[in-house]
């Protein structure tokens, strides 16, 4: 939400707060409007209070949802840039960085890193009830039955990570992505699709029966 810090990484572009009133202005026409707060920048806008701060101002502008996430840094062209144009003002990032920052090669932070982030932004998303993806009444009626399906349980897997829980619901969502036929009429096969266990089978049931699944709502409201 700061604008001074937005110029220096993103040069060029509408600061946070022209940003936030251009949304309030879909708000009041009634349109659904959900922020992305990614990437949060280590040791700069990744501490508590500037995630508050973004979520309060969130939910001030009506804002619906927050899609949460931690910035990856890859070698090569991304982190030689994003270095050098953090020298000026943050000249003490680079050191910082080579701590968090050699796990992977795709330039993911190092696990204990990002789990502490995201547990920070789910409690805070949890004090303001603020919704960390998008909220099942604004697509329950637009999707068909698989893909509804392949949404809530991305969801779960998505809410269990977030909490420091391992999931293997996001594998069961790609396997079931694949599937042709509709959900409804293979039911009885629900088990011989990869990744798909008892319980995985039995929140998919769920879905087909209700629209929605009595864990992902639990989830959702924290």
């Amino acid at each position: 939400m700061d604008d001074g810090i937005s110029a220096v990484f993103e040069p060029g572009v509408p600061p946070p707060s022209r940003r936030l009133e251009t949304i309030k202005r879909f708000k009041d026409a009634g349109i659904a409007c959900g922020m992305f707060l990614l990437p949060v920048i280590p040791f700069v806008t990744d501490t508590a209070e500037s995630i508050e701060q973004s979520v309060r101002a969130a939910r001030d502008a009506g804002i619906d949802f927050i899609i949460f996430g931690g910035m990856t840094l890859k070698e090569g062209r991304q982190k030689d840039y994003f270095i050098n144009a953090t020298k000026e003002r943050y000249p003490d990032l680079a050191a910082k960085y080579q701590k968090i920052y050699h796990y992977s090669k795709w330039g993911e932070p190092s696990k204990e890193y990002a789990d502490a982030i995201n547990l920070a932004f789910s409690a805070i998303a949890r004090k303001h009830r603020m919704p960390v993806r998008i909220p099942p009444p604004f697509y329950r009626d637009i999707l068909s039955e698989n893909d509804r399906v392949v949404v809530m349980l991305e969801h779960i897997d998505y809410l269990l990570k977030m909490q420091g829980a391992k999931s293997s619901l996001g594998y069961a969502a790609y396997s079931i992505s694949q599937v042709q036929e509709p959900l409804s009429k293979i039911k009885s096969d629900l088990l011989k699709i990869k990744g798909v266990g008892d319980k995985t089978a039995d929140i998919v049931l769920e879905i087909l029966r209700t629209g929605t699944s009595s864990f992902y709502e639990q989830l959702l409201t924290g």
